[in-house]
């Protein structure tokens, strides 16, 4: 079940980030994740009252799992690290220390790491819902 579709990705949640062919391939597994993380509340439907912020908390899961894999794909760095003006020179972070550094912590020097990152996203949309309680339910 995916908790959000393109109609809504582009037109409420604003994004156009995400290709329309390749949204449900994302939408899917940032609904996984908002599954794992709500231990399968959400499995027997979204309350009206939540179904913004699950959508959205799907969006932005959606798009940082977009960036993610997108910089994984390519062979060629694509952050410059530094810059040098005069004799012009450019350094590039490849792929492999952009994914090192995203799984070791330092994403953008903000120290979260990737999962960090995603869990940071369920945490802010879904935190005050209920949905993320761990305890049990009396």
């Amino acid at each position: 079940m995916s908790y959000a579709n393109y109609a809504y990705y582009s037109a409420n949640y604003g994004g156009s980030l995400i290709p329309e062919e390749k949204f449900s391939y994302y939408s899917a597994r940032a609904s996984e994740y908002i599954d794992q993380q709500t231990y399968d509340r959400l499995s027997a439907g979204v309350p009206a009252e939540l179904t913004n912020k699950v959508s959205s908390c799907c969006c932005e899961l959606a798009e940082n799992i977009f960036r993610f894999s997108a910089v994984s794909g390519s062979g060629a760095g694509t952050n410059i690290v530094s810059e040098k003006n005069g004799q012009y020179s450019v350094s590039y972070q490849s792929a492999s220390e952009m994914i090192s550094s995203q799984l070791n912590g330092k994403i953008d020097g903000k120290g979260a790491g990737l999962c960090n990152l995603l869990y940071n996203i369920v945490s802010k949309h879904l935190g005050m819902t209920g949905l993320l309680y761990r305890g049990v339910d009396v």
